[in-house]
């Protein structure tokens, strides 16, 4: 069978003795990790956790965090991860929304566990290539997040199109930076110890200052590190020049040539990929050459995946010409969960192309089979290297009592939220603090006493940003 779970096993097997996993506190080898995944799987059996339950996970970054995932599997179950970061109800939406049936905010043992230090044998128990894998949360078009539901199958066929471009093995050392519930993570995390390799989880105290990231990172000669481009511009500045063994990975923003050229005198390779939730992770990537000018492609296809550019009316666009990016093959998500309306909008059977996710990106495809992402289609948005969705901060906003209308803009200082009412900023702003993350409060908020409106009587959001306080 082919899962990631059934990949980390065999390493197990392997080489029972490597390192695995570590965090600034602790490590693990492979035989650690099994036994503790095995203890993980046998406690979510003792309370019952069935085949196909999903299993909530809200724990601090650690070593620990990868034998919980793994012990998931082995039980059949689905990962949920959730941010403690996040706002209570936020957090509770997504446990309704996923349908979690069990939550663990501390991580599971046995004695079992405890007496045994290692394993030969990592279990793979109930898992399932065509079985959920895990859930990720992003932010729907209708104001709410959407539950992405993935297969083993399409993470194991990631994993496996990453790694061959990555090339990993027993030597290389993946940093885990980014936060547990982006799908990011995993690959950080599985694309290493499929192929003998580790995974260094960062702690937060590391996150939060660069320049201690970067040395912990070096000190344990890390080769591989996935960044948005805003990531890379904090993290630029401590990297030791000329380091051919590094590679580093760009993605989730437009990347620019000036900043892949300021990477490549740091990192050996340097990598531009693509790719939304809704097709697990990534579906193209590209080795950045020197001297590109802007705007830089996002790459060729992923092993297994097929780009389609299709115009409105659902057909295929000449190369070089403007279409919305459908993606298809393997990597393709389940759907979403508890949305099946919208799981039918926007994943569709296409009559040639076969079942085919719409993106809602534009983009162009040239015949040599690169692709040059070039906007979106909706309001969706990219910033600081996260998808936000501005009818989610306005479905937000305008649940509290004194809010009539809000209408949410990107800025060149950041996202702007106009509110009709007789609400106070500061007021409005604890109000979206209490169910947004950090990174979707608005950096300023003014309040209208009324909006104008188009002839049609709906918002005219250009006089509206028109009218905004300079």
């Amino acid at each position: 069978m082919n899962t990631v779970l059934h990949e980390v096993a065999r390493q197990v097997r392997r080489a029972p003795g490597a390192v695995a996993a570590l965090d600034p506190a602790s490590e693990l080898s492979y035989g650690q990790l099994a036994a503790r995944a095995n203890a993980v799987a046998d406690v979510l059996r003792e309370r019952g956790t069935r085949p196909g339950d999903v299993v909530g996970v809200a724990l601090p970054r650690s070593a620990d965090y990868v034998a919980v995932i793994l012990g998931i599997w082995q039980a059949g179950a689905v990962f949920l991860p959730l941010d403690p970061a996040l706002p209570p109800e936020r957090l509770r939406f997504q446990q309704r929304q996923a349908g979690m049936s069990l939550l663990l905010d501390s991580v599971p043992h046995t004695e079992d566990a405890e007496d045994a230090e290692d394993t030969t044998e990592l279990r793979t128990g109930d898992a399932d290539p065509e079985r959920c894998a895990y859930v990720m949360f992003t932010s729907g078009s209708t104001g709410r997040p959407k539950a992405v539901l993935v297969s083993h199958a399409s993470l194991h066929n990631c994993v496996r199109a990453v790694a061959e471009l990555l090339d990993p093995g027993p030597a290389d050392r993946y940093a885990a930076n980014q936060t547990f519930s982006f799908d990011i993570a995993l690959l950080e995390m599985f694309v290493p110890l499929s192929h003998g390799g580790a995974t260094l989880v960062t702690s937060e105290t590391l996150q939060a200052a660069p320049e201690r990231l970067v040395g912990w990172l070096e000190r344990h000669r890390v080769t591989v590190v996935h960044a948005t481009p805003t990531a890379w511009h904090f993290l630029l500045p401590y990297l030791t020049p000329g380091r051919a063994e590094l590679q580093a990975v760009c993605g989730g923003e437009v990347l620019t040539a000036r900043l892949a050229a300021e990477l490549a005198g740091r990192a050996g390779r340097v990598w531009n990929f693509y790719g939304p939730t809704e097709v697990t992770v990534w579906c193209t990537a590209g080795l950045v050459t020197a001297g590109e000018p802007d705007p830089l492609p996002v790459g060729r296809p992923l092993a297994g995946y097929r780009i389609v550019l299709l115009d409105d009316a659902g057909e295929r666009v000449p190369d070089g010409e403007q279409g919305e990016i459908h993606v298809g093959g393997p990597g393709v998500a389940l759907g979403y969960g508890g949305a099946p309306e919208l799981t039918a909008e926007r994943f569709v059977d296409h009559p040639e192309h076969g079942r085919l996710y719409r993106t809602g990106d534009l983009g162009r495809l040239r015949p040599d089979g690169r692709l040059w992402f070039t906007g979106r289609r909706d309001r969706q948005v990219q910033l600081r290297g996260y998808r936000i969705e501005l009818g989610e901060i306005e479905c937000v906003a305008q649940e509290h009592p004194l809010v009539e209308l809000a209408a949410a803009h990107v800025v060149d200082e950041g996202l702007l939220l106009f509110a009709q009412g007789d609400v106070t900023p500061r007021a409005l702003r604890k109000h979206l603090a209490a169910h947004l993350p950090a990174y979707m409060i608005p950096s300023r908020i003014e309040v209208r006493g009324a909006f104008p409106l188009t002839p049609t009587k709906k918002i005219d959001r250009v006089a509206l940003l028109a009218s905004a306080n300079r």
